[in-house]
């Protein structure tokens, strides 16, 4: 399929780069609005084509699907043009700044029958897949909570706060890992320049099941963390996203709740067992994603774990985050 890449700025390279390894799809233009950045793509001895202007790639009738790694402020209006002109899309997460935005981009893909691609990268790491499998099981037991941190120093943004660019990952996450919607959320974030979005911030899920979810976002910290623990009520994972190798460590470990009999009090035993260490397969999820696209372009029945309608329920998510911080972290209903 002949595709077209719009935004070389940050991730647009890492897209660039999978696409022309990529055996099902063929990069026909790369366009960005800054000549420094196209500059920075090595086209020599292919034919692609650079250009400044979009509308150069919608206009191309040859070209099947478009690729959008542009400021999340953009995306509504280039994919909805894109969608107009019967292009197949792949958009940077998140989907829209806008639920309702969303919701037009939803119906206005599935009347055309085009495939909406929601680019959360994290679903197609070996790591999250397998925290899935794992959980599912009988032997891991309830779900019972999932604490992250996700922090480091930079980048800050001017259109966006740290909760749309780190805390969209996890919210990612727990949505495919749970299979449901938080019924509130509540958060605080805190500015550290006034004129800029917030820099840090403390988000708090809450669900019908006793399950709760917290997530720690930062762009100011002095170190890089990207730590998750999914606790079950048999088994606990860990899950280190900078482990070069071990990223996940699932551990034996738990609270028993022995209840006697002809008494309200409860005795806690705790269990203390192995540790195991899975050996993940090695693959790039970014390529993982792109195939996955491919395959809800050509195969109707391909189930895809990060199409539009789960790309716009993490933006609806985020929005009440956004509502609860406004209200200095008074819940919100999802």
């Amino acid at each position: 399929m002949n595709i077209g890449l719009i935004g070389i700025g940050y991730w647009g390279p890492n897209l660039f780069r999978n696409l022309i390894e990529s055996k099902n799809f063929k990069v026909k233009y790369v366009c960005d609005i800054r000549k420094d950045n196209l500059k920075k793509i090595n086209i020599i001895g292919k034919k692609i084509v650079k250009t400044t202007d979009y509308k150069d790639l919608i206009s191309d009738k040859s070209i099947d699907a478009i690729f959008i790694a542009t400021p999340v402020n953009t995306h509504f209006k280039l994919a909805k043009v894109c969608l107009n002109a019967n292009k197949h899309v792949f958009i940077e997460k998140p989907l829209s700044d806008d639920k309702e935005k969303c919701d037009i981009l939803i119906d206005l893909a599935k009347k055309k029958s085009l495939s909406l691609f929601v680019d959360h990268t994290f679903l197609y790491t070996p790591a999250v897949m397998e925290i899935k499998k794992i959980s599912q099981k009988r032997n891991f037991g309830d779900l019972i909570y999932y604490d992250s941190t996700r922090i480091n120093l930079g980048l800050i943004q001017n259109d966006t706060n740290v909760l749309w660019d780190l805390a969209v990952h996890d919210i990612s996450i727990l949505n495919f890992l749970k299979n449901e919607k938080p019924t509130n959320v509540s958060c605080i974030g805190h500015k550290y320049i006034s004129s800029k979005p917030e820099t840090a911030a403390f988000l708090t899920l809450k669900y019908k099941t006793n399950f709760i979810a917290h997530i720690n976002v930062n762009w100011l910290s002095p170190v890089k963390i990207r730590k998750t623990i999914l606790g079950g009520s048999k088994k606990m994972i860990v899950y280190d996203d900078l482990e070069p190798s071990d990223k996940l460590k699932i551990y034996n470990k738990g609270v028993d709740v022995i209840k006697k009999e002809k008494t309200s009090i409860n005795l806690i035993k705790y269990k203390v067992g192995d540790t195991i260490v899975p050996n993940l397969k090695i693959r790039e999820a970014l390529a993982q994603a792109i195939s996955d696209f491919y395959e809800t372009i050509t195969n109707e029945n391909f189930v895809c774990k990060s199409d539009g309608v789960k790309g716009c329920e993490v933006v609806e998510i985020l929005e009440a985050a956004n509502k609860s911080m406004k209200l200095g972290g008074t819940p919100v209903k999802v």
